[in-house]
């Protein structure tokens, strides 16, 4: 079967239910964007976010670690530090994409960033690369070399172990110029650095070493995140762009196929936001029938720093999802 297949307009019935969540870190800064999170060997929880939440100059992505109370919130963020150290050209900086761990080896996918003048919002993507966790440091240490060209799809934005192969998702523009079509990379667990070691989905469960040769996995949806789920399925959750609805896809492998999206609820967002993210995190999961969702809320406009804090959301899985 071909990968890509646009069946937006097969969305189950969307539920009536607005979802707030329970906002992570109130208090601690104005912007966190969503957040991706690992187990770490030592059973500690890491969060990476995308914006600056330690003092004194650019933090190039920040790692928390990050305590719960009991029921999954409120958060109570430690340790926050500079996650991505900056390179030594002071126009590019970095922002962390999503987290992997392979055996004791926790990697950081990221993308560098370069000011620009002239280019949209003075910046531009120069590249993205995985990182390695360095326990003693507290930071990841960022490899010599990019892994993909800012002309690649997005690889990093979601990722995932499965098996002897961490799968890195990216997705861009979809030919409709609004939704998004996603694409999945390979590299054995071993040589997650290793720029030659990475493989390409051209078809369901079928690879090529040529980048150029890639397929989209999957047509008409948002920036993935895809997950084992302790039930066993193979999840995959997005927000559509300019979207409140939180929805979800169940796949027989890494590179599909999926089902029909269904829909988990709304996120509730005041008239003229929408909502990013549906990023899962399944060490939060409390049983094979919820899946732990962390969103935020955003506007084109200002927004209140209360009303753009990440949220957690736990969610019950639909009934009829496969």
């Amino acid at each position: 079967m071909p990968l890509g297949v646009n069946d937006a307009t097969n969305d189950a019935a969307v539920s009536p239910d607005a979802v707030a969540g329970c906002a992570l870190f109130a208090g601690v800064a104005p912007t966190l964007g969503v957040g991706h999170s690992v187990a770490l060997p030592d059973g500690a929880t890491l969060w990476t976010f995308d914006a600056p939440l330690v003092a004194g100059g650019r933090a190039d992505g920040v790692a928390g670690r990050l305590q719960l109370a009991t029921g999954g919130c409120p958060g109570t963020l430690l340790d926050a530090v500079a996650a991505l150290p900056a390179t030594a050209t002071d126009s590019d900086f970095a922002t962390p994409l999503d987290l992997v761990r392979t055996g004791d080896d926790v990697w950081q996918f990221y993308e560098t960033w370069r000011f620009a003048a002239g280019a949209p919002f003075g910046v531009k993507v120069v590249g993205r690369g995985v990182a390695k966790w360095d326990s003693q440091t507290g930071q990841f240490a960022r490899g010599a070399d990019l892994l993909w060209t800012a002309d690649r799809p997005a690889y990093g934005q979601s990722a995932l172990v499965d098996g002897a192969w961490v799968y890195a998702y990216g997705c861009e523009p979809a030919q409709d110029g609004w939704t998004r079509a996603c694409y999945v990379a390979r590299a054995p667990t071993l040589q997650v650095a290793n720029v030659n070691a990475w493989q390409y989905a051209t078809a369901v469960n079928q690879f090529t070493a040529n980048p150029d040769d890639a397929q989209p996995i999957l047509t008409g949806v948002g920036d993935l995140s895809i997950r084992r789920h302790p039930s066993g399925r193979l999840l995959a959750t997005y927000i559509l762009p300019l979207d409140t609805v939180l929805r979800v896809r169940s796949a027989l492998g890494p590179t599909g196929p999926f089902s029909a999206p269904h829909a988990l609820a709304q996120c509730q967002a005041a008239t003229g936001s929408f909502c990013v993210g549906a990023v899962q995190h399944p060490e939060l999961d409390p049983d094979a029938a919820t899946v732990a969702l962390t969103f935020a809320r955003a506007s084109f406009d200002p927004l209140p720093s209360d009303v753009t804090w990440p949220r957690l959301a736990y969610l019950a899985l639909p009934a009829a999802l496969p």
